[in-house]
């Protein structure tokens, strides 16, 4: 009896310690219970490993299709870069045509969007170089404007101005000076009687004559690929077969008097 009675005196004891303990550490606040200590503890260690642990790294595949599309942009910029043809300039020797056809890259290509490469075609009719200072160069003056595809040269713009280029030679050689262009639509026939005056009539027959300026414009396309080393065998327009390129003929093609 007397042992049982001990016993419980010593529980009461030890449940008095523990609540005296709680509220010294926690106030007021009741002490939790096991479970929810645990319950705490879990939360927190959570909590803990979220804030240190860093931001996932991309996975595998999203590095890999990064640098997939990395490497397709670069290689469609060295294919871009790859692609621009070098800039026209006559291949011939007389330095006359040189700035004639230099004067109609710079002055006409710009009337359009930026192509791969802007190749002239004039269609001289007559040259009158009886003043020195003041030569005249009567024709159908043509701009195309090409984008390479593959081995033909796709015509992207162009147009033609006809008129007279007039242009002056001195010590320094030759210099166009300025251009004369027949107007548009009911523009046309005044302004070009006046430019052209008895020439008018042959001016008409030039511009009908489609094979002929076809032939001249495939002559000087031909003449500018072998002048530049350049795999381009045809020219296409819009909605048209491809026009295969003839031989080279820089030698003979162009005026020798000049």
């Amino acid at each position: 009896m007397k042992k049982r009675i001990l016993a419980i005196l010593l529980l009461s004891t030890m449940a008095f310690n523990v609540v005296a303990c709680g509220a010294r550490k926690g106030g007021e606040a009741e002490q939790p219970t096991a479970s929810e200590a645990v319950s705490v503890e879990a939360v927190t260690a959570e909590e803990s490993v979220a804030a240190e642990e860093p931001a996932p790294a991309e996975t595998t595949e999203e590095a890999a299709a990064e640098e997939s599309s990395e490497a397709t942009e670069e290689t469609a910029a060295e294919e871009g870069s790859a692609a621009n043809l070098p800039a026209y300039e006559y291949p011939g020797p007389e330095l006359f045509y040189y700035v004639l056809y230099q004067y109609l890259v710079d002055e006409l290509a710009g009337n359009y969007p930026q192509s791969d490469v802007s190749i002239p075609c004039p269609i001289i009719m007559t040259i009158d170089e009886s003043d020195k200072a003041d030569i005249k160069v009567y024709g159908d003056f043509w701009i195309f404007n090409y984008n390479l595809e593959g081995d033909t040269l796709m015509n992207s713009s162009g147009g033609a101005y006809p008129g007279c280029i007039h242009m002056k030679c001195d010590e320094n050689g030759y210099e166009v000076t300025s251009m004369e262009v027949a107007g548009d639509g009911s523009d046309y026939e005044p302004t070009a009687k006046k430019i052209f005056g008895d020439l008018y009539d042959e001016l008409n027959k030039t511009t009908a004559d489609e094979e002929g300026r076809e032939a001249t414009r495939a002559q000087i396309i031909a003449n500018y690929v072998a002048a530049n080393n350049l795999s381009i065998t045809a020219y296409q327009d819009f909605g048209w077969d491809p026009v295969p390129l003839p031989e080279e003929n820089i030698d003979n093609f162009y005026s020798p008097d000049l």
